[in-house]
């Protein structure tokens, strides 16, 4: 079975400000062209709100693990 992630979203979103500040990761990719400063991929998040059940994309390194 598959563990589920809860996290925090980054402070820096509009979610974040409206009081969607926590949710579910639904999945994890890396988008092929964008890249850090060192030239690796970076890894996103497509996370599922606990408010209004939206799904946004943010930055992994920059979400909190709760």
């Amino acid at each position: 079975m598959e563990r589920k992630i809860r996290v925090q979203i980054p402070a820096y979103t509009d979610w974040w400000m409206r009081g969607a500040r926590y949710g579910e990761v639904v999945k994890t990719f890396r988008h092929k062209t964008a890249k850090d400063r060192w030239g690796d991929p970076v890894e996103y998040h497509k996370v599922k709100l606990d408010i209004g059940g939206k799904i946004t994309v943010v930055v992994a390194n920059d979400c909190t693990e709760v």
